[in-house]
């Protein structure tokens, strides 16, 4: 390595915590999207031999339980926890997300999968789109709300606001909202403090540049998020974020085989960091 990583990431090292365990995966298997529901933690694959998307399953000590197959070939880059109506959320295929019942899934059993299309503009709002094609690139769960986003390599991405309505177990999406966010959006997370909510954005492209985290105060008014208040440089090939209500966990795809020969670092750690001093240091600005 011809760099001082530490010099270079004073932030990412700062901030950091530690980690929760050292990912294995097989050869074949692209990480893309994490979840903690404790004490379980998912990770969401796209896979390099054309079989199924899944989702691997780990307990506390990071042994791999289960490999939850999937009924598609999607980058599956969001997955969320529903925890009111005891959901997993995942980003799926011609821009959709599905859900499944929680208990059903963990067991390997996605027979209770529902399928929605939020991506055009059936439910309302615009369209999510990459390079014309309508994607669900990355989502997150938050006070029973769903935020669907697209990654867009050149253009600002766009975040769609939903809320989830459950009427009787049925469960259905109600339109609330959009705003723009910057290009090269990977994941986002919440997390509130001191009666203020905070929305952290996940920012990487290619094994080359650095990644960035993005942070902003967050309310439903505003409809632009093209500047970031506060961010910080992180080794390249960030994926999802997630707030676990206590540390920002990060999920980073460098280590998979199919970009680990050449990315410039490799990460194969679920890496925790601070989130408070996170936002302390936003607040300071």
């Amino acid at each position: 390595m011809f760099f001082n990583k530490k010099k270079k990431y004073h932030d990412y090292y700062r901030y950091k915590s530690g980690t929760l365990f050292k990912i294995n995966l097989e050869s074949y298997l692209v990480p893309q999207g994490l979840c903690y529901v404790e004490p379980y933690t998912f990770i969401s694959c796209y896979t390099t031999n054309d079989e199924k998307s899944r989702v691997c399953m780990f307990n506390k000590n990071g042994e791999l339980l289960k490999e939850i197959i999937l009924n598609n070939k999607s980058h599956v880059g969001g997955i969320g926890y529903d925890s009111k109506n005891n959901l997993i959320w995942l980003s799926s295929s011609k821009g959709k997300v599905n859900s499944y019942k929680y208990a059903e899934f963990i067991k390997g059993d996605i027979s209770s999968e529902k399928s929605y299309s939020v991506c055009d503009s059936s439910l309302g709002g615009s369209f999510l789109l990459e390079d014309g094609n309508m994607v669900c690139s990355y989502l997150t769960v938050y006070s029973n709300r769903l935020y669907v986003g697209s990654f867009n390599k050149n253009t600002n991405g766009l975040i769609k606001v939903f809320d989830i309505i459950n009427d009787n177990y049925n469960i259905s999406l109600k339109y609330v909202c959009e705003f723009i966010v910057p290009n090269k959006i990977q994941g986002i997370t919440f997390y509130e403090r001191d009666n203020n909510l905070y929305m952290l954005l996940s920012q990487s492209y290619t094994r080359i540049k650095d990644s960035k985290i993005l942070v902003y105060k967050y309310s439903d008014d505003i409809k632009n998020y093209e500047n970031s208040y506060f961010s910080f440089n992180l080794p390249p090939m960030l994926e999802q974020i997630v707030n676990n209500g206590r540390e920002l966990l990060l999920l980073f795809e460098s280590f998979a085989k199919k970009y680990s020969y050449n990315a410039r670092v490799v990460i194969d750690d679920i890496v925790t960091l601070d989130i408070d001093d996170i936002i302390e240091d936003f607040s300071a600005i």
